[in-house]
């Protein structure tokens, strides 16, 4: 038996954000960084303010969010007790916001009350703090917005390393898709983070998770993503911006992180995951490479739902085998296009320093919730051999 958790609305299309205009919330908690304050927290103000709403921002977050950032949000939520929190950025934002959430609901527990997460705990957290979140990504890329999962980074002990925490009450109670807030994306983020969008939908159908409500939601996703992120891309650079490729590319990413949100990642994140918690590499700018990693390793399991994709997007082929083929190099050849890496050492890791840590990323990726789920079985030896081929740039052959 499995259930499908979405949030209870979706607000989307031009002027969406006047959502907030038309609620009550007395007390309004917002969760952003440095830049999304400066360039999108005025729009989000202005909506507050037209229902007199109390506001108090909490702007510390930072490209990879810890446990201690986590901390000093709680801290000020308890302070201020809002009846609204609304996260504000990408994904390390909306991350943060629902990581403080459990704590803040469970002082008692303190940190605890994340790292012993159980998906289907019942945590009562709108009851406890008498509080709803929000959430309004401001990138086309991490899903977030509408999964139950946070990703953290616990830098408490010796070694960094990422953690995965969940519940499905996490999930937001409304998100809000306002394609304004994807105007000011550089092209190097639309890139990064549109094939985090696409890595989702890809991963979350070849998942041995996967079913029939996840799969609808990421074949189209695919499908949008697919054609319209070069065309964004290539606008991007030329300083241009079409709002109805910009609105399709953030719809199409809540659309992919709402299907592998009740469905589950694979080996592309397992890897992604583990180098950047090794080393330090922004997950936007490892997850394509590693997404196209996990396609050719499962590309003889896992061969009738990569045709799949291949069908939706219009390749064409004889077979199965050919269509996955024709997708494999159709992927590499978009990652070419986007300027994006195809190595670890394309991504300036050295090989001492690959050297050193390579058993801790090892370690990292047999953890990793991408490995259970993989259509191909994954131990040590296969990691060992995938990460070797992945430094070097070299397609798996085994």
């Amino acid at each position: 038996m499995w259930d499908f958790t979405s949030p209870r609305k979706v607000i989307f299309g031009e002027d969406a954000i006047e959502y907030l205009s038309e609620q009550s919330f007395k007390h309004a908690f917002i969760v952003t960084d440095p830049f999304v304050k400066k360039t999108h927290l005025p729009l989000i103000e202005k909506q507050l303010q037209q229902i007199n709403a109390q506001i108090t921002v909490f702007d510390e977050v930072q490209g990879e969010p810890t446990l201690d950032v986590v901390q000093k949000g709680v801290q000020l939520l308890s302070m201020t007790n809002p009846d609204v929190i609304i996260a504000l950025g990408g994904g390390s934002v909306i991350d943060t916001a629902k990581g403080m959430w459990p704590v803040w609901a469970s002082p008692l527990d303190g940190m605890d009350a994340i790292e012993g997460l159980n998906p289907f705990a019942v945590l009562d957290l709108r009851k406890k703090t008498n509080c709803i979140l929000i959430n309004i990504p401001t990138t086309s890329g991490t899903g977030s917005d509408v999964t139950w999962a946070t990703v953290l980074t616990d830098n408490t002990g010796e070694v960094d390393r990422k953690g995965s925490f969940g519940n499905r009450e996490l999930v937001a109670d409304v998100t809000i898709l306002d394609p304004v807030f994807t105007k000011t994306m550089p092209s190097h983020l639309i890139a990064g983070t549109g094939l985090d969008a696409l890595s989702h939908a890809i991963e979350g159908y070849l998942s041995t998770w996967q079913n029939d409500f996840s799969d609808a939601l990421l074949l189209h996703a695919f499908k949008l993503i697919w054609r319209n992120l070069p065309t964004a891309y290539e606008q991007a650079k030329e300083g241009e911006v079409d709002y109805i490729i910009r609105e399709k590319l953030h719809n199409a990413a809540t659309m992919a992180g709402w299907g592998f949100g009740n469905s589950q990642i694979i080996l592309g994140h397992s890897l992604g995951h583990s180098i950047g918690a090794g080393f330090k590499i922004p997950h936007s700018q490892c997850i394509g490479t590693t997404t196209w990693y996990s396609l050719v390793y499962n590309r003889h399991i896992a061969v009738e739902r990569i045709a799949d994709l291949a069908h939706a997007v219009g390749l064409e082929g004889s077979s199965n085998q050919e269509l996955t083929n024709k997708l494999i190099l159709a992927m590499k050849e978009l990652l070419l296009q986007l300027n994006l890496p195809l190595s670890l050492k394309d991504m300036k890791i050295d090989k001492n320093s690959f050297n050193d840590r390579i058993e801790d990323v090892i370690d990292f990726a047999l953890n990793d919730s991408g490995t259970l789920s993989n259509p191909r079985p994954v131990d040590y030896e296969d990691y060992v051999k995938i990460f070797n081929y992945l430094y070097e740039g070299k397609e798996i052959d085994f």
